[in-house]
């Protein structure tokens, strides 16, 4: 099964995680938020629309059972996925990809699409859960149980993602993360951290510039 069918037959499931834990879904929403993003922006693989709202971007997804789910939450809904997205060349000042690169069928083309679509001095915003944190160890042994979601992800470094990003020209500023106290449902108030520190944290952003 692909990774779309999984999100068409389980979005409403999926979606309900975040209602099921809220303190963590918080946790990651403040991180968000604390990038303070401005202009027109792209959530790629926005999934129900839970982070395209705090953002006010436009949601760019592949799943129709998700678009039904994001257009209650956004203002715009593009059906597209994120390694050949429909959109302009040099078209938006920030693009968010937020815990979807570890769904991409091939996610160095995700990235290469969003430099494209990101007008220079535009910021691209990945949000992942580092491979070797304690929320990345639990998801990657979830998936190996076969779990709907886990088993269908394939989970990066901090250093990994920076190492492709630093490959198509952009330069890395800053890191934002959250949920650093292990496995849990608790809230952690988002903070600044080191590129090293950040592996071992559940939530972390990675914001890059294109020049």
């Amino acid at each position: 099964m692909y990774t779309i069918d999984v999100f068409n037959s389980r979005a409403v499931e999926y979606d309900s995680w975040y209602s099921k834990h809220p303190s963590v879904a918080k946790a990651e929403g403040d991180a968000v938020k604390l990038l303070n993003l401005g202009g027109i922006g792209v959530d790629v693989g926005a999934g129900s629309g839970f982070f395209t709202r705090l953002t006010g971007a436009i949601a760019l997804e592949p799943s129709m059972q998700m678009i039904k789910l994001a257009k209650d939450r956004t203002w715009a809904v593009v059906s597209g996925v994120g390694e050949l997205m429909p959109l302009r060349d040099s078209s938006m000042d920030y693009v968010t990809i937020i815990v979807t690169l570890c769904f991409a069928m091939n996610p160095e083309n995700m990235l290469r699409e969003s430099v494209r679509i990101l007008k220079n001095g535009g910021r691209l915003i990945t949000c992942i859960v580092p491979l070797n944190s304690p929320f990345g160890k639990r998801y990657s042994e979830l998936g190996s149980m076969g779990h709907p979601y886990y088993s269908m992800a394939r989970f990066f470094t901090v250093k990994q993602v920076v190492g492709i990003l630093s490959g198509l020209g952009l330069k890395v500023t800053s890191y934002v993360a959250t949920l650093g106290k292990g496995v849990g449902d608790y809230y952690e108030e988002p903070r600044m951290v080191n590129g090293d520190e950040a592996e071992g944290y559940g939530f972390v952003c990675i914001n890059a510039v294109k020049p």
